[in-house]
């Protein structure tokens, strides 16, 4: 079963279809937060480092459908943006997320945007609100552009750096890939935990699984 396992990953990696799922999930997913894409980049990561991808075609990729996404919930926001507030209960995780994001977007703007795709639903809610918010549209495609590229290499370098390590089996390569940026994410946010005053918007560094 796990040789079999190996086989399928090989065949997946060295897909010429892989690019544009990868565009695709991470279009959902800067939308709909529960559709993690993080997995898949770094999947595609591990792919790089056994040669069946590019790693720049991969991290272009993950950034492209990141921005697409972004790009599109800004609009969601900007042209419903009274709605998002009303189907977000009053009292709820998500709606005091998105108080907070529009207060700080005022004065914070830019790093709000960086930062806000490291916490879970983060960066979907913060362009949410930077759209009902009417934060300057160019302002906010280049914060969006650099803020998707940075996590798209981050993501990928991750399985790139696994793969390249274990490039003999890429099971393992995903498997320690996965296992070290789910370590890093909990260590980050014990740290956050134990530090005082930390900005509530800016709490954890990207978990790699269901971000």
């Amino acid at each position: 079963m796990i040789e079999g396992l190996r086989l399928l990953l090989d065949s997946a990696l060295a897909s010429q279809w892989l690019l544009l799922v990868i565009v695709g999930l991470a279009v959902v997913d800067a939308l709909l937060p529960m559709v993690p894409s993080e997995a898949l980049i770094i999947a595609a990561g591990v792919g790089a480092a056994t040669g069946g991808q590019n790693l720049m075609a991969v991290i272009a990729a993950a950034a492209l459908g990141s921005f697409v996404g972004e790009c599109a919930a800004f609009l969601i926001g900007r042209g419903f943006g009274a709605a998002v507030r009303t189907r977000l209960l009053a009292g709820t995780q998500r709606a005091e997320l998105f108080a907070r994001a529009e207060r700080m977007l005022t004065t914070r703007g830019g790093l709000i945007l960086l930062t806000a795709r490291y916490i879970p639903a983060g960066r979907t809610v913060a362009a949410l609100a930077a759209g009902a918010s009417r934060f300057p549209g160019r302002r906010y495609l280049g914060f969006s552009a650099l803020g998707a590229t940075m996590s798209a290499a981050y993501v990928a370098m991750l399985g790139f750096l696994g793969g390249a390590a274990f490039a003999s089996d890429p099971l393992v390569a995903l498997t320690v890939s996965l296992g070290i940026g789910t370590a890093i994410g909990s260590v980050a946010g014990l740290v956050r935990r134990l530090r005082p005053g930390t900005p509530a918007m800016v709490e954890r560094v990207p978990m790699p699984v269901a971000a």
